[in-house]
Order: structure tokens, then sequence, then C-alpha cells
């Protein structure tokens, strides 16, 4: 009988324990990097920080009990090291915790403290800092010991494990992938401009101009929204992200796309003088740099897990890119191109590749 009895009470000992240890998903990215698990007795806070590739998540800890406080150990103390711990107060287990007294070992954290945290009524402190890579998912093992303080002993009642599985996707968003879009688009439209500075030209070249200042001022205002949606930090990888496209905005040197129209080339009026048909942003470029470029779109394009994505968002300028060579009006590079030679057969090389991409 009393083996039937010790058995029993093994097993419903081996119950509340597994009742105690708690599995919780944790999914963070650049765009939702902070993640709040609820347990009744404390928060935990996940929060991530983050550059490309890979990043650290913070788990923070939150005392919610009114009247008992909350260990994080930093590593497995035997019992004699926990009773000495602290000069002020004497941490021991209480009668009713489990295992065999005097034998007892501390379970601490899986990943790196800096120092125990203890935790008295409604304290709040970062306790641990996982490190994650992209699309991998990290086991941040946290046990919780819930004690009572009863006069200079902290009494150690028991145990709790939250088990955390980290997985952080650091991939840019859907949403950022769109506003990426929308400044390339702008760059690609605003490289087809010729900003006519001829006196004869309506509109003047200020109001030329204005049309796209108001454009680029408009997409960093939509940025600006973007960035304050998510209430991030200016520490944070999608804050990070935004404010890389807004530098690129700023890049943009509307002044170099400064010329004369066809209208007005060659001192003509309606259509006479000497009128070229072909005018770009690339006409500065030589055959040389051109072919750099469109094999850098190449490599872009054959380096990414899909292709067909990534050929769409660069087909337009590997298009203008070819068209300023071959074009027969092309001041700059008609005359080279009909000659032939080395750079000539490498970007027909080039754009075959990425045309039977």
């Amino acid at each position: 009988m009393k083996k039937t009895i010790l058995t029993i009470l093994t097993f419903c000992l081996a119950s509340i324990i597994a009742l105690a240890d708690e599995q919780k998903k944790v999914l963070v990215s650049n765009d939702q990097n902070e993640q709040t698990i609820e347990l009744g007795y404390c928060n935990i806070f996940a929060k991530l920080k983050a550059d490309e590739e890979s990043g650290t998540v913070s788990i923070e800890l939150e005392n919610l009990d009114e009247s008992k406080v909350l260990i994080v150990f930093d590593r497995a103390y035997p019992e004699k090291a926990i009773k000495k711990m602290s000069k002020t107060v004497s941490i021991v287990y209480d009668k009713t915790f489990g295992g065999k007294a005097k034998n007892r070992l501390i379970d601490p954290c899986s990943t790196p403290m800096e120092q125990v945290q203890l935790l008295r009524p409604l304290d709040k402190a970062i306790i641990t800092n996982v490190s994650v890579t992209n699309g991998e998912n990290t086991v941040c093992r946290i046990p919780i010991y819930i004690a009572k303080t009863k006069g200079k002993k902290m009494l150690l009642l028991e145990k709790q494990i939250i088990e955390l599985n980290i997985e952080a996707d650091l991939k840019p968003s859907a949403e950022y992938i769109a506003m990426e879009d929308k400044v390339e688009d702008l760059e690609k439209e605003i490289d087809r401009q010729t900003f006519c500075t001829s006196p004869k030209h309506r509109p003047t070249l200020e109001k030329q101009k204005e049309v796209y200042e108001q454009k680029i001022a408009d997409m960093k205002t939509e940025i600006d929204q973007l960035i304050a949606s998510h209430n991030w930090s200016d520490e944070d990888g999608g804050y990070k992200r935004y404010t890389a496209l807004k530098v690129k905005l700023d890049g943009i040197d509307l002044s170099s796309h400064e010329g004369i129209c066809r209208k007005h080339r060659g001192g003509g009026g309606g259509g006479g003088g000497n009128v070229s048909g072909h005018s770009c942003s690339y006409c500065s470029l030589s055959l040389q740099q051109i072919y750099h470029k469109m094999d850098d779109l190449y490599k872009k394009i054959y380096s990414s897990s899909n292709r067909k994505a990534a050929k769409s968002k660069v087909i337009n300028e590997v298009n203008a890119l070819y068209n300023c060579c071959t074009d027969t009006s092309c001041s700059k590079h008609a005359a080279e191109w009909k000659k032939g030679g080395e750079y000539k057969n490498k970007i027909i090389e080039r754009y075959n590749r990425i045309s039977n991409l």
C-alpha cells in the first residue's frame, strides 16, 4: 500500500512539474520588433535589435505579483552558495521545495546573464540577451524561481520553467519592399528626364524640377509616417532600412539631369538645327562604365532567391543602358558602338544573359 501511495505521489509531482514547464513561440521581425508574453504572475518582453541577417533579442521580465519575489539565476549554484549570496538576505529552499536537501543545484538561464536577477514585487529588468539569425529558431530556457521573504531569509517556493522558441524574420517586409520599389521607380523616372535649360523652354527650368522636388518631398513624408506608425527607435532594423531610403532620395541630384531638350538643341525653334534623337542620364558614362553597371545588375538578379522578381525590378534600367549604347542618334556612343570593340561585345553578352534569365 505504501509503495502504491508513493508511486501515485511521484506521478502527481511529475505532473505538476510538467505543467509548470511552458513553451512559448516568439516571432520578431524588423517591422514587428517586440512581443509580450503574459503569464499571470509576470510579463516577459522580447524586443529585437537587428541589422541585416543577425540581431539580438533582449528578454525583459516584469514581476506582477505584489507579494512574491522572482529570481532568475545566471549559473548552477549549489545549495550552500545561494545561502551566502547576499549580505542582507539568505536564499534558502522552502521545506515544500522538491529534491534532496543540501544536494540541490540551481537551474540557471540557458543564455548568458551578467548577474543573478532578483525582482521584488512590481520590479522590471532585462535578464538576458539572445543572439538570433534570420530564419533560424533559437531556444531560451528561463527557470523562474518564485520566492517569499521571511525575516532575513528568502524562501524558494517553486520553479516555473519558461522555454522561449524565438524565431527572427529579418528580411524586409512587403510594406518595405513596396516602398523601396516606389523609390526606385521615381529614380528611374528622373533618369529618363532632361530638364531643359533653354530660356525658350516652357515650363521654365524651375517649374520642370519643382514637380520632382515635390514628388521626392512627398515620398520622404510617406516614409516618416511609416516609421512613426511602428514606433521604432533609431537602433531598430526597420528604422535603419527606411532611413536609408530617405538618404537615397536626398542623394537624387536633379541638376545632373539638366540639358537642352530635343526641340531646342542646336539653336533651332520647332525643328531646325542639329537635333539629337537621344539624351539620357547614361550618356555621360563610357561603354566600360555601362558594361560594369549592367554586370552588377546581372549579378544582382543571378544571386537573388527570386530571379523573376529581381529581374522585373531592374529590367527598365537594363534596357535604358542598352538603348543608350545602341541608339544611332546618341552623340556620345553612336560612333564608338559602330566601331565595335571589347566593351561592345561584353555589353551585348551581358544584355543577352539578363534577357534569358
